[in-house]
């Protein structure tokens, strides 16, 4: 998918001038109204990656805000938080999967977005189970929401990945692969799961993330690279601001978000419900309160809890060395 750029980007001599404050773009003291602060944001394009991106922009919250977003897609997290190491984007989301990243401080979260329930590991059909699978080649994106799921559904069946022949694919070549049957099963997720439906109608969904509903919760969040809050905090605290807002406009408006994400994306509107109904959404009111009471930190030590199962992490740290929760907490919603 092509980059989307709104507005013009601000040149290196004025944005270094540029002041921030806040929630909202300030006057001068000429009375001028200043520049927006260009900031790039990277995304994934389905519901869950992008829907508050295309609700900010039709609201105007980013101008409200003071910022000037530039969109960069990417079809995984892990890419997008290298990307924040290089400077390519400021901020971008990232699916459950990429969380032991922030959690090994490649990265530290500004805003948790939803509860992933999209993850699945699949199989060609008349492979019935995992069991069935053994030994066959099985196509796993590292270091994503799908091989997460993955390494649940295979503890819980006794299993291990010395079981199969491991094939480490991206998203877009596991999808082709699964659909010209080179690998007998893959852990992917929806909307790709969808595409591979039309083509293979009787594939078989092995897991899913609800079979863990009660051990393990899979948030979505967006990410910065680590300490930009501290360097920054007008630019974290202006970037929460708008993603608050949006949120509590999805929460209200369901179908209104899915068609202004569908035209955001170029994709149909009937995909992108789909992908809203495995997603679980709270208002901002409800993520502050969570943040509050531990919720989100159960929920982020609970995955760290898995990456240490998986040897991705070495141990569990405080959630509060990368969620800046105070931030969040401390951004207005409007």
């Amino acid at each position: 998918m092509k980059i989307r750029i709104f507005g013009r980007i601000v040149a290196a001599a004025a944005a270094a001038s540029l002041l921030l404050t806040g929630c909202g773009a300030a006057n001068s003291g000429g009375g001028n109204a200043k520049e927006l602060k260009s900031v790039k944001v990277g995304y994934i394009a389905d519901y869950n990656g992008a829907s508050l991106l295309a609700v900010a922009d039709q609201e105007g919250y980013w101008k409200k805000a003071g910022l000037k977003p530039e969109y960069v897609p990417f079809t995984n997290g892990p890419l997008a938080i290298q990307a924040l190491g290089t400077g390519n984007i400021d901020v971008g989301y990232i699916g459950s999967g990429a969380l032991w990243l922030p959690a090994q401080g490649k990265a530290e979260i500004w805003a948790i977005n939803s509860i992933s329930n999209a993850d699945r590991v699949i199989a060609q059909p008349g492979i019935n189970s995992l069991a069935d699978l053994k030994g066959k080649k099985l196509g796993v994106p590292a270091g994503t929401s799908g091989e997460l799921l993955l390494n649940l559904a295979l503890k819980k069946s006794g299993m291990t990945k010395s079981d199969f022949q491991i094939v480490p694919m991206d998203p877009s070549t596991a999808v082709s692969a699964f659909a010209s049957k080179q690998i007998d099963g893959a852990a992917l997720w929806y909307p790709l799961i969808d595409t591979l439906k039309k083509r293979s109608p009787d594939l078989k969904e092995l897991a899913s993330n609800k079979d863990f509903i009660d051990d393990v919760t899979f948030p979505s969040s967006f990410v910065a690279q680590k300490g930009r809050a501290s360097k920054e905090p007008e630019l974290a605290k202006s970037f929460d601001s708008v993603m608050k807002q949006a949120n509590d406009y999805r929460f209200k408006n369901p179908d209104k978000t899915i068609a202004v994400t569908a035209t955001f994306l170029k994709l149909d509107a009937a995909i992108l419900k789909a992908q809203s109904d495995v997603a679980t959404l709270f208002t901002s009111a409800d993520l502050e309160s969570r943040t509050k009471d531990g919720t989100v930190n159960k929920w982020l030590k609970g995955l760290e809890e898995q990456f240490v199962t998986t040897k991705q992490l070495t141990s569990v740290v405080d959630p509060k060395t990368f969620y800046i929760a105070q931030t969040y907490l401390d951004a207005p919603k409007g």
